[in-house]
């Protein structure tokens, strides 16, 4: 897909050209076209030759810089994997001269074109890098228009798809490059959607919610990214979303969320592999006591002294499976490989260290959210505990 600032260069590159020329896809479709010709007789002569081309199979279109076929020279300007592109010229079957003068003038305009390509692309991603971190101050919106604007006329809101490196899974070394590879496999550009890579740990999303980029398509495809990753580059990611924002240059707030998201999916240990900041729930309000507002709950519901005891680590995991289990001893020694008279036991001791009956709901749900408190502080700060 050409954008609007392609199309501007393509005019004025057509301005020196005499012949029939443009832009094509790898099937033979003119994305752009001058000259004095037919434009829908070139389509079809291009369609066959691209056709014979794809038949040869010893070929590979995308390892070919340049080359000649059916009157026509091409030039390879494909930016990226989405969608190859050539630049075509028609050239000029009777004086010799004239076909090596053509030849070097689609050489010059294929460069030009790719370094212009090229350099609209790294000022894209530098404009919205800084809209996503620095917020609405750092950019304007006559520069969010001039490299974006085909895709803000027609979208309903944003949102924002962070992957994070994680760093403690001991998995194959990142390569950003790849990264963003397959990234692109699974959100094309050609809808809107843009990577950014942010630093070597970390690569956003930007996607343009549309009639055919819904928040749900969205989510759907983020869920698919971490096995992808695992799958083709072996590398371990965090992935988080965040809610859905009404305006661009509102982007900073949607790659907070999705930041937060991805904090509080890591630290409490969550096992889904897409983080949605808006379904976080209890986790999400944990995250956003102060600290010594938890200390303080750990102490009031646990009693002072209970984390100091040796015995207080296995006794919550007893409690805590007990709690995921639904109160059933059976599926809770189970998942601990214990006799279920060793996990009864271990409630027993616990009631009368603290004076908690976990059968009962309402201690039950306070000692639990006493348990997403405690892992929050151990995995956070974790030299508080030495104050309960």
């Amino acid at each position: 897909m050409l954008s609007n600032a392609n199309k501007e260069q393509l005019t004025e590159i057509s301005e020196y050209i005499d012949s029939e020329f443009g832009i094509t896809d790898d099937a033979g479709r003119i994305l752009f076209y001058s000259g004095a010709g037919n434009q829908d007789a070139a389509e079809v002569e291009l369609a066959a030759i691209f056709a014979e081309l794809q038949n040869e199979e010893s070929l590979n279109l995308f390892d070919l810089p340049r080359f000649t076929r059916g009157g026509y020279l091409f030039e390879n300007v494909t930016a990226d994997s989405d969608e190859m592109l050539f630049m075509f010229l028609k050239l000029n079957p009777s004086d010799e001269t004239e076909r090596a003068h053509q030849k070097s003038l689609l050489a010059l305009a294929a460069h030009g074109f790719r370094y212009r390509e090229s350099q609209s692309s790294k000022d894209l991603i530098n404009i919205f890098k800084k809209l996503l971190i620095e917020g609405r101050r750092s950019v304007t919106e006559e520069q969010l228009e001039a490299v974006y604007g085909e895709f803000l006329l027609d979208s309903d809101g944003f949102a924002v798809v962070l992957v994070t490196l994680n760093k403690t899974s001991g998995g194959a070394p990142a390569d950003s490059d790849m990264i963003c590879r397959v990234l692109q496999e699974l959100f094309s550009a050609d809808r809107g959607f843009l990577i950014i890579p942010l630093d070597y740990a970390r690569t956003a999303i930007v996607c343009p919610i549309r009639e055919e980029n819904t928040y749900e398509f969205v989510l759907e495809y983020a869920n698919m990214i971490k096995d992808t990753l695992l799958s083709e580059t072996m590398v371990d990611v965090y992935v988080s979303v965040s809610s859905q924002i009404s305006g661009i240059m509102n982007l900073n707030d949607a790659y907070l969320e999705a930041d937060k998201a991805k904090n509080i999916g890591a630290i409490f240990e969550m096992q889904e592999k897409c983080f949605e900041y808006k379904k976080l729930g209890l986790e999400k309000m944990i995250y956003s006591i102060p600290m010594d507002a938890c200390l303080g709950y750990i102490n009031e519901v646990f009693g002072e002294g209970f984390l100091r005891d040796k015995s207080s680590p296995e006794l919550l995991n007893t409690v805590k499976a007990y709690l995921d289990n639904n109160l059933n001893v059976s599926e809770a020694s189970r998942v601990l490989y214990i006799h279920r008279n060793t996990l009864m036991y271990r409630l027993d001791k616990f009631n009368k260290m603290t004076g908690l009956d976990c059968s009962k709901f309402e201690i039950g749900m306070r000692v639990g959210i006493a348990l997403l408190i405690l892992q929050f502080i151990e995995n956070k700060e974790p030299a508080l505990l030495n104050k309960v």
